[in-house]
């Protein structure tokens, strides 16, 4: 588990604004923009304004509030979210990742957990996953990312025993997985989020590593990635979630320190992103809709924003879910159905 981990872990949201820099090690110089930056942002030149949207709801892991929850598809502002999976029955406990699958099927692993919950695409309030993978031949450990690949196989990131596994569709109870990528060949250091381009390769976020780890299509085993992305040049600090934006051809990345940060063309090396949005208190999820919006979890602010395809720098978002009716509390990992 990485000093962050746990340090996000045991801080309360209210704090984390003031206390980050000193759990991670960073000054308030440089990548990480303080939170008070965020009621500064610039208007985007040239930014439309939000048009119909193509996902019919937007689903977050509320981490503190201890639940799931989708808000419709144009909410903006302070608005009551149209779908709260929570208590006893759903065995949720500080949810940290979520995915979903093209049958719209909800995918939760909570924070340190060792089981993955599936709920049905209509579950709402205090409901039965429909599914739970884990156990002792299912390899799962403690999770921080979670990803749905074209196929509907699920793959976990065990952060603890650095090691990335995969499970076939409908997977349930103590199942082997059918990949586990793990060792010192794999130069994976607390993996959290992982995205999938369309030729199959695999990125994955080494959080205490700073990189982006490429591996290729069928890795299995301790094999060393393909590519990596890292170094200065990138500004990558904490990768947490990853997203794979196919119509632009783009990664977006979820960065605790950084912000958002965007690579196009086959990324690797120390290379330089070609967007940068800072501005946030905490990003910790990222997604894009099929017309390229980017919209981002901010985990500290307790909020969800969209912004433009092309948003750098401090800008405005065309939207922003947050307020005390949203009932957002640490939103991490987003998707869009």
């Amino acid at each position: 588990m990485s000093p962050f981990a746990l340090c996000r872990r045991f801080v309360p949201v209210l704090v984390l604004a003031a206390g980050l820099s000193a759990c991670t090690g960073q000054t308030t110089t440089g990548a990480y923009i303080p939170p008070a930056a965020a009621l500064a942002r610039q208007p985007l030149a040239g930014a439309a304004e939000p048009d119909k949207h193509s996902a019919v709801r937007i689903f977050t892991a509320n981490r503190d509030g201890n639940d799931i929850l989708a808000f419709d598809a144009k909410a903006s502002g302070d608005v009551a979210p149209v779908t709260d999976i929570a208590g006893a029955k759903t065995k949720i406990s500080q949810p940290d990742a979520l995915a979903m699958d093209a049958k719209g099927n909800i995918y939760a692993a909570d924070d340190g957990g060792s089981t993955v919950e599936v709920f049905a695409p209509n579950a709402n309030g205090d409901a039965s996953p429909k599914r739970t993978i884990g156990g002792s031949k299912s390899h799962l450990g403690p999770t921080e990312g979670i990803m749905v690949d074209p196929s509907g196989d699920l793959w976990v990131s065990d952060y603890a025993n650095d090691e990335v596994t995969e499970y076939p569709p409908n997977a349930h109870g103590n199942v082997k997985p059918l990949v586990r990528i793990a060792g010192s060949k794999t130069q994976m250091h607390d993996p959290f989020g992982m995205a999938m381009d369309p030729s199959g390769r695999l990125y994955v976020a080494s959080g205490s590593s700073s990189a982006i780890l490429i591996f290729a299509k069928g890795a299995n085993g301790n094999v060393a990635p393909a590519m990596t992305i890292e170094g200065s040049n990138t500004r990558l600090s904490k990768p947490f979630a990853l997203a794979f934006d196919a119509r632009n051809d783009r990664l977006l990345v979820a960065d605790e320190g950084a912000g958002v940060l965007v690579f196009v063309n086959n990324p690797s090396g120390n290379v330089a992103p070609v967007q940068w949005i800072t501005g946030f208190n905490e990003v910790a999820g990222v997604t894009a809709d099929p017309k390229g919006h980017i919209y981002v979890a901010d985990f500290g602010a307790g909020a969800i924003d969209e912004f433009a395809s092309n948003a750098t720098g401090n800008a405005t978002p065309l939207r922003q879910i947050s307020g005390g009716t949203t009932t957002l509390s640490g939103p991490a990992y987003l998707a869009l159905h």
